[in-house]
């Protein structure tokens, strides 16, 4: 009993010392002040350049090379946690088709979202397959802040396009 009274009162003793660890340099926490404010740079002043990871020409501009979807066979619009899922199935002539994306184009009203159905066609020849298998979907996430004032979702094909109203 003596024993463990002498244990429990180092161990007590040495919890008791890590209130100081709270203040020191070994406290992941204390590595960095607190936030302070900082006048912003004045208009004439010039600004001191930073080394960067960035090309020095620059990024090169992306341009998608795939094709648009021939048919747009199915289309939904299915409310989530986070917002809504918008899926589509496009009916393609032949099996093999690949990297199926739902790709956002500006759209001339406030209120319509649209997107363009594009996908990869397969670079040999592949089999007819069955209608089942000529099929290919494809889903977009969206929060409540993109869809918040949307009325029309539109999704476009190469034939034409199909769309869900609110």
């Amino acid at each position: 009993m003596r024993r463990q009274v002498i244990i429990s009162g180092l161990v007590l003793s040495l919890v008791a010392g890590c209130a100081s660890v709270r203040e020191s340099r070994f406290n992941p926490m204390n590595w960095f002040g607190s936030s302070e404010p900082v006048a912003a740079a004045q208009a004439g002043q010039p600004v001191q350049v930073r080394k960067t990871l960035a090309p020095r020409k620059g990024y090169p501009v992306f341009v998608d090379t795939r094709a648009l979807a021939p048919t747009i066979s199915e289309m939904q619009m299915v409310k989530s946690a986070s917002g809504a899922i918008v899926t589509a199935t496009a009916s393609l002539p032949s099996t093999g088709y690949y990297d199926a994306e739902l790709v956002a184009v500006p759209s001339g009203s406030a209120d319509t979202l649209v997107f363009e159905f594009r996908l990869r066609a397969p670079t040999k020849a592949a089999p007819a397959g069955t209608p089942a298998q000529r099929k290919i979907t494809a889903a977009k996430s969206l929060s409540n802040a993109e869809i918040s004032g949307i009325r029309t979702v539109i999704v476009k094909g190469a034939d034409g396009a199909r769309q869900v109203r609110r």
